[in-house]
């Protein structure tokens, strides 16, 4: 199968060359690429997709077509991704990773075609941070988080999105000062802005993550910041819990169990600790649970 696809994709590139007095007909070759690219996708033979989609991209770029030449791009670098989630699922990743650098590279064509001012390029940036994650190259992830935050400059909403997941990739790497700043800097951001359903979510987010890695940086009372001892302090005096139900949207029983957090850990009477981590689980999201764990480990062990 593989044989005749190469060799259908042969056929293709052959009449793209140039012969006496006739010129090729590049929009026909791209057809056909599109077509076997198609093909392949349809046979889940996603290599070959992604190449037949590259050479479909090089024809609606001598065509001058540049959306058609960036639609087959980014195409292209999802079927490599696709190759390489694949593989790594079956537990036979490649040792040089040719798929997902095939991919990389194809958004990078893209991206460089982009406006510096499109949001398209943060979509497709934050796509490889996906895809790295889901590999486990975490580590590989920050070049494209840094990318995608300078092309997010005039978005709030993205630039909001951006800084998430920045700081939870600090969190995760266990720089929680960093990720600390960076919830501080995005709750600064929508603190002044209209509210809508996501930025409220957002803000409540932000709100328990930083309660959460305070405890867990266990500042001594001279280095707490302002901004964070004022936070602390919503969860030290009950007649602050009105204006958290306000401002996020907090229901009251995740303010009380906020409020036994911060005072258990405060109190170091940490007894208790393991069955708030109980109450707390419902309300938390995947990376608030880790974070919640890490908070267990550093008072009970």
């Amino acid at each position: 199968m593989q044989t005749d696809i190469l060799e259908q994709y042969k056929s293709i590139s052959s009449r793209l060359k140039r012969r006496f007095l006739r010129k090729p007909n590049v929009a026909d070759a791209s057809n056909s690429f599109s077509s076997l690219a198609q093909q392949c996708e349809h046979l889940e033979l996603q290599p070959y997709a992604g190449l037949c989609w590259i050479a479909a991209a090089r024809c609606e770029g001598s065509l001058g077509n540049v959306p058609g030449e960036l639609s087959h791009l980014v195409r292209s670098a999802r079927n490599f991704l696709s190759a390489e989630l694949k593989n790594s699922k079956l537990g036979c990743p490649s040792s040089s990773n040719e798929n997902l650098q095939a991919a990389i590279s194809s958004y990078a064509h893209t991206n460089s075609k982009y406006p510096e001012s499109s949001l398209l390029g943060v979509g497709l940036n934050l796509e490889i941070v996906q895809s790295l994650n889901e590999l486990n190259f975490t580590d590989s992830k920050d070049i494209y988080l840094q990318n995608a935050l300078e092309l997010s400059q005039n978005c709030l909403d993205s630039r909001t999105l951006c800084l998430l997941l920045t700081a939870e990739n600090c969190a995760e790497k266990g720089e929680y000062i960093e990720a600390l700043n960076t919830f501080t800097e995005i709750s600064n951001l929508l603190e002044n802005s209209p509210r809508n359903g996501y930025r409220k979510d957002i803000l409540l987010k932000c709100e328990i993550n930083r309660i959460i890695i305070l405890l867990i940086l266990r500042p001594t009372p001279n280095k707490l910041a302002a901004d964070s001892a004022k936070l602390l302090e919503k969860y030290i005096w009950a007649d602050k819990i009105g204006e958290n139900l306000k401002n996020y949207g907090m229901s009251e029983d995740l303010f009380l169990l906020l409020q036994s957090l911060v005072l258990t850990c405060q109190s170091l009477e940490t007894n208790n600790l393991v069955y708030l981590e109980g109450d707390l689980w419902k309300y938390f999201d995947k990376f608030q649970k880790e974070l919640l764990r890490t908070l267990v480990q550093v008072y009970c062990h």
